[in-house]
C-alpha cells in the first residue's frame, strides 16, 4: 500500500517556494527610494511581480534594503513590506546604464 502525504493548510503555508533575488531600486509617491531585493518565483517577469494579487496581497517582501526617504534620512532593513500601490517606478539594478 502506498503511503501517500496528504498536505495540510500548514504544510501549504510553510511550504518553501524557490525563488531568485532580484536587486531592484524603487522610488514611491512620497519620493521615497528604496535599494533592495524582491524575490521573484521561477518564470514570472518583474512586471508581473509587481502586478499579480494586488487585491489579495497588496505587500511585497523586500530584503537588505536601504531606504532613503524624501527628507535624506537613510534607513535599512533587513526586511520590510511594501505597499504596491505606492510604487511609482521599478527597476532591476543590472540593467542600470553608465
Amino acid at each position: 500500500m502506498l503511503d501517500k502525504k496528504i498536505m495540510t493548510e500548514r504544510d501549504i503555508l510553510y511550504a518553501k517556494v524557490k525563488t531568485t533575488p532580484l536587486r531592484v531600486k524603487v522610488r514611491l509617491v512620497d519620493g521615497t527610494m528604496v535599494e533592495g531585493s524582491l524575490h521573484q518565483p521561477p518564470s514570472l517577469r518583474l512586471t508581473d511581480m509587481l502586478n499579480r494579487h494586488t487585491r489579495d496581497n497588496p505587500f511585497l517582501a523586500v530584503t537588505d534594503a536601504n531606504i532613503t526617504f524624501a527628507n535624506g534620512d537613510n534607513l535599512q532593513y533587513r526586511f520590510f513590506t511594501m505597499n504596491r500601490d505606492m510604487i511609482v517606478c521599478c527597476f532591476p539594478t543590472n540593467e542600470e546604464v553608465g
